[in-house]
């Protein structure tokens, strides 16, 4: 059994999260991997509640695949938490997979989301990344790639392939609500409480109007494939869009933001791109390794007694694993924080582990694929700041700045 290693500031034991809202991953990730421990214990900065936290490659693959280790069990009401709220309106479960399986439909939804969505999806979502560059780049002088590129293709997405039909007043509130309920600070608890049952509102009031309305997106087919327990009722169907509304447009916006400013700090692999976009997918496996997403980390309970290489974590306990500091393991990826597509080693962690490996994955390639295509035919695009001056939003779970002032 291995001695557990604690770190602790002039305030007290070791905080999280830890504060590592930019591209610039917190120097405390490098002191707990150094540490003579695989798991080292950490207090919520929020709760006080008493976490452990994985840092190292091998040791989250481990975890992440042990069946003693349950996500649901995690997001329970009363599970210690790294969040300030727990991430569910009243009246609900929070825990819209969970909803899908009782239901019968998690294959729906798993194959809503597979490689043949992505396939059926590819062509429109590399038009419409082509489009809005184009249209950037028509304007001429400085423009920002946040608000112009890669926040309104990540909308973009989330309407077409996975809710439906929003206009751009909705996509602009649930936006609003979405940053406002997904946050660690800069908002009472009160506000990070109303933030999610104002998205629980706008669903229970408009989830069957986007299930029935135009276009073939993963809304609709649930609604219309056939459950074991009958069709899915209006409040599970609210559950469930809000669901990927949460999945599918902060995680998509904040990571093509992340990698939008990856490229652009590296324009040579641009450059090459541009010569061969044969080179684009290895660029796209890169990208998932390289740059950080989620501020916070996967969260896992313990439904036994259980010994993780040689930490022991009792029944209850929730173990957390930071993928954005396992995936800059030097023990795993040799020159972690260099940038470099032509990489070989293990998979990267970008879409988790284990059962609950990301089912979205392909279709996160396939978007996060044409807007490097998009980028890729414009040579010549750079950043018109230092990296170091681009502005972040502070506080959200996923890493988003607030403008990308770049320019041809």
């Amino acid at each position: 059994m291995k001695e557990c290693f604690t770190v602790t500031t002039a305030q007290g034991p070791l905080t999280f999260p830890f504060h590592d809202w930019s591209q610039a991953l917190s120097p405390h990730h490098q002191r707990l991997r150094e540490a003579d421990a695989p798991v080292c214990p950490v207090v919520s900065e929020y709760t006080g509640d008493r976490l452990w936290l994985v840092t190292r490659y091998a040791t989250a693959k481990r975890l992440l695949e042990d069946p003693r280790f349950s996500s649901t069990a995690a997001m329970a009401p009363g599970a210690p938490r790294q969040e300030p709220v727990e991430l569910r309106a009243p009246g609900t479960t929070g825990d819209g997979v969970s909803v899908l399986r009782e239901a019968g439909m998690h294959s729906v939804f798993t194959e809503g989301l597979g490689a043949r969505a992505a396939r059926r999806h590819e062509a429109w979502l590399c038009d419409r990344a082509e489009t809005l560059l184009g249209d950037l780049a028509e304007r001429g002088g400085p423009v920002d790639l946040a608000a112009g590129f890669a926040e309104p293709l990540a909308a973009a997405m989330t309407s077409r392939v996975l809710l439906g039909e929003l206009s751009a007043e909705e996509v602009a509130l649930l936006r609003e609500r979405t940053d406002l309920a997904l946050q660690f600070c800069g908002a009472t608890a009160a506000e990070q409480r109303a933030g999610l049952i104002d998205i629980h509102r706008f669903f229970t009031a408009h989830a069957r109007r986007l299930a029935e309305g135009p276009g073939d997106h993963l809304l609709k087919r649930l609604a219309q494939a056939s459950a074991e327990a009958g069709p899915l009722d209006d409040a599970a169907l609210s559950e469930i869009a809000a669901l990927l509304l949460i999945a599918g447009f902060p995680t998509s916006s904040g990571f093509l933001c992340g990698a939008v400013i990856t490229l652009l700090r590296h324009p040579e692999t641009l450059a090459r791109l541009h010569g061969d976009p044969a080179l684009v997918p290895e660029t796209v496996e890169e990208l998932l390794r390289y740059t950080p997403l989620s501020t916070g980390a996967a969260k896992r309970m313990a439904t036994q007694d259980a010994d993780i290489d040689g930490v022991p974590i009792r029944a209850g306990e929730v173990a957390m694993v930071s993928l954005e500091a396992a995936n800059h393991d030097p023990d795993a990826f040799e020159d972690p924080d260099s940038f470099l597509p032509e990489r070989q080693g293990p998979g990267h962690l970008g879409f988790g582990h284990g059962p609950n490996f990301c089912p979205g994955n392909r279709l996160a390639r396939s978007l996060i694929t044409a807007m490097v295509l998009a980028m890729a035919r414009r040579p010549g695009l750079r950043l018109t700041v230092e990296p170091e001056e681009i502005r972040w939003h502070e506080g959200l779970f996923f890493r988003r700045p607030k403008a990308i002032p770049a320019s041809w």
